[in-house]
């Protein structure tokens, strides 16, 4: 999923918004065959060989390489594979092959097709819909009643059988998640937005059961992309949440509205009157009531107030989700998340203080995180910022007493960077500091320095921001450099962000390219002061027309010249928005370079930079920079990824132990073959013995595999994956592939805690886990990780 700096990822608690960019009978999908040699289930040579011909062409994102024969085979896994690649590949190129895959018969085609055409239809919109629409019908009159049972059927199961995770516990290979053509098309109407999207989808809400929810998840699609729905479509929404006496309720109809920031005033106490009716039945679709009430005004508060102090009743995802639903209402909301506090915080006993390590934890931190001030939870919040230490803890249960006193004490401390509270809060760190010196532990580092980017830093907040922007503990470095972009007064900033440019971890580096894309005046000067400081922050010609630091302007001449980093999208993206910012000439033959780069995130970014150079648009979609008059070519291609030699073939169980015990996940290469052979190549290698777990988001998601431990850069040598993306379900505990934008998965992995449906078919599902992975908390660590078929 989202990776550190995925806003998203959105990521306060929006990263929980926040995507990517782009059958007849149903078999579940075969095995992955190797690439040029492999074995498909009943093909024949030719067919064999095709199979691994079009994989090749997927990962090389070469759409003309996909032919018309292909899409013509008899043989229905090559037909499959020809949908795949171009659905996965996108683009004006793939789209042709895409609406002819629409009209195959084979379900899984059709699911693929859709699912792609839902990602290439930029300027296609209302066409694209149409023919959606015009196929669904067209698969209803063929087939029956929609959403009849039987082979085919637009209900076809979507998600892996309820004991998906008992079967990665015990090892044994549970069944790939089935495609489905129905939803795949309804997904792809919500995602296209056009006008005829909503009624439409309004309209199929009234369909089978199956059918209203692809349509309810798809106006949740259609609700993130416009902002809005009509309000004739909530109380539609509504109506089929809160069921009737020949209909039982559909709970998923509630997730549209959780999309939305506003809803209109009068559906207001009928979202509260359905969503509160709702909270009494258990399952995966109960956190969409949970979210709905976060929209339900004042009225809601009482509900969301039992949800979140109501321990075993409500999953701890649901009440996790209950406190960011209080942080939405204002004042009301508060007051009930410091009484909540007050109720959660643990006993000192150091026996009870055992169980920490637990889903539980996750909650109290989010009602933490919640509140804007103390408020009547300021006694609770001083017993939690002293909380002893158990004597003779392990580092598990510390690490959990430090996150409770530093989320405790950067709350009550205000602007106070120095309050020993804050300083001291952080028992995992070797020895206490004194006022002067940085805190080394990460938990507390971290928390001094947003304290400190609470007021002005000059001065003595200067000096103290400087000891963590130029050295120590590596996620406190990067957040002091990215408090620049929004401190002008901070004095010395280029000196800082060469320093930064110039290190070794990707994470500093693109945190200091970022800085300077989003306010290139960094890069040059003295801050400025008072009106005029105003006034050229609104002058954008005043940023332009200032020196760029030499030592700037050479370490990212630099990084644009290193092959790793181009290997890294998500890193060399950052550099190229820095280089023309800051309008470098210099950089423009490499900017031409990269205009030519196999990753389209890195085309598309080149081609915005040279276009602030010269002075025009620069596609780098469409022929070379500066060829005016040529006519328009494919995109270029890449290579063949190492991995796609030697295929992993069947389910893989990876074993972790870990500060919350054992866990475990079993990786299918069904849909995602290329990923799921680097994550057991890395397990097999030791690559995640030792790392840590740098991401987790209470009731959302637990994310690891960052070499450096902050949600940035891959393995040295494995260049970013390309995205294997499906059209499946994200679920609890489902397994994907973290990433920061388009084909720039490398080593990452989410593992899920709730249904989270903006996800689907926006990362690569790539199997699924057991145990108590939401236990875990930020800073765990893997100790080792064992590999068996």
């Amino acid at each position: 999923m989202p990776r550190r700096r995925s806003s998203s990822l959105l990521l306060a608690l929006l990263a929980l918004s926040q995507p990517l960019a782009a059958c007849t009978e149903q078999p579940a999908p075969g095995h992955a065959p190797d690439a040029g040699s492999a074995a498909a289930p009943a093909a024949g040579g030719g067919a064999q060989n095709r199979l691994g011909v079009l994989l090749a062409a997927e990962q090389r994102r070469a759409a003309l390489e996909v032919s018309s024969a292909d899409q013509q085979s008899r043989d229905v896994e090559v037909r499959r594979a020809a949908a795949r690649a171009l659905a996965r590949i996108g683009g004006d190129a793939a789209r042709p092959g895409l609406l002819r895959a629409l009209a195959d018969e084979d379900d899984e085609v059709i699911a693929w097709a859709a699912y792609g055409l839902g990602f290439s239809c930029k300027g296609h919109e209302g066409e694209t819909v149409s023919t959606l629409v015009a196929r669904a019908l067209a698969r209803d009159a063929g087939q029956g009643a929609p959403g009849a049972a039987g082979q085919g059927a637009p209900g076809a199961a979507a998600a892996p059988p309820a004991d998906a995770g008992a079967a990665a516990a015990s090892g044994a290979a549970a069944a790939p998640p089935r495609l489905d053509a129905g939803g795949a098309i309804a997904r792809a109407i919500g995602r296209c937005g056009a006008e005829a999207s909503e009624p439409t989808l309004v309209a199929w809400l009234d369909g089978p059961r199956e059918r209203a929810v692809h349509a309810a998840y798809a106006l949740g699609d259609l609700a993130a992309i416009k902002l809005k729905l009509r309000e004739e479509s909530l109380v539609a929404l509504l109506n089929l949440a809160s069921g009737s006496a020949a209909r039982p309720p559909v709970p998923e109809a509630l997730y549209p509205i959780g999309r939305l920031e506003h809803v209109p005033p009068t559906v207001i106490p009928r979202i509260r009157d359905v969503a509160a009716a709702r909270l009494a039945e258990a399952g995966d679709a109960r956190i969409f009531a949970v979210r709905a009430l976060g929209r339900a005004g004042e009225a809601a508060v009482g509900e969301l107030a039992r949800v979140l102090t109501t321990r075993g009743a409500f999953t701890a995802s649901e009440r996790a989700e209950a406190a960011r639903a209080l942080k939405r209402l204002g004042v009301p909301g508060q007051r009930v998340l410091a009484d909540a506090v007050a109720a959660l915080v643990p006993s000192a006993d150091p026996i009870a203080l055992t169980g920490l390590v637990g889903e539980d934890l996750g909650v109290l931190l989010t009602a933490i995180e919640a509140l804007g001030a103390p408020g009547a939870a300021r006694k609770p919040l001083r017993e939690l910022a002293a909380l002893p230490p158990p004597p003779s803890a392990p580092a598990a249960i510390l690490r959990r007493v430090s996150w409770l006193r530093c989320s405790a004490a950067r709350l009550l401390v205000g602007e106070g960077f120095r309050d020993p509270l804050l300083l001291g809060c952080d028992v995992t760190a070797p020895d206490a500091p004194d006022a002067g010196a940085p805190v080394r532990g990460s938990i507390g580092a971290r928390a001094v320095v947003e304290v400190i980017g609470r007021g002005a830093i000059t001065g003595a907040r200067l000096a103290a921001f400087r000891a963590y922007a130029e050295a120590g503990e590596l996620r406190a470095r990067e957040a002091a450099i990215e408090l620049i972009a929004s401190h002008d007064e901070i004095a010395g900033a280029p000196e800082l962000l060469a320093k930064a440019l110039a290190a070794e971890e990707p994470g500093l580096v693109a945190a200091a390219a970022e800085v300077i894309a989003r306010q290139p005046q960094r890069a040059s000067g003295v801050p400025e002061q008072g009106k005029r400081r105003r006034r050229a922050r609104r002058d954008a010609k005043d940023a332009s027309a200032a020196v760029t630091s030499p030592a700037i302007e050479a370490a990212l001449l630099s990084l644009l010249d290193r092959p790793a980093a181009r290997d890294d999208p998500e890193l060399i993206g950052a550099v190229i928005d820095a280089a023309g910012a800051l309008s470098l000439r210099a950089a423009e033959a490499r900017l031409e370079e990269l205009c030519r780069s196999s990753y389209p995130t890195i085309r598309a970014r080149a081609g915005t930079a040279l276009g602030v150079l010269r002075g025009r648009k620069v596609a780098c979609d469409a022929g070379l920079p500066g060829d005016a008059g040529r006519p328009p070519v494919a995109p270029p291609v890449g290579d063949v990824p190492a991995e796609a030699s030697a295929l992993v073939r069947e389910p893989t169980v990876l074993t972790f132990d870990t500060d919350a015990g054992e866990l475990t996940m079993t990786l299918d290469p069904a849909l995602a073959p290329v990923a799921v052979t680097r994550f057991v190549d890395l397990a097999r290698s030791g690559y995640y013995d030792g790392k840590i777990v740098h991401r987790v988001v209470p009731g959302f998601v637990t994310q690891l595999g960052a070499p450096f431990g902050d949600g940035a850069g891959g393995p040295p040598g494995r260049p970013a994956l390309r995205c294997e993306t499906s059209p499946v379900p994200f679920e609890p505990l489902r397994v994907g592939v973290a990433l920061a934008g388009r084909d720039t998965g490398s080593s990452q992995l989410f593992v899920m805690h709730a249904r989270a449906p903006h996800l689907d078919g926006q990362y690569a599902a790539v199997g699924v886990a057991a145990g108590p992975w939401a236990a875990l908390v930020d800073g765990d660590v893997i100790r080792s990780v064992k590999v068996r078929n």
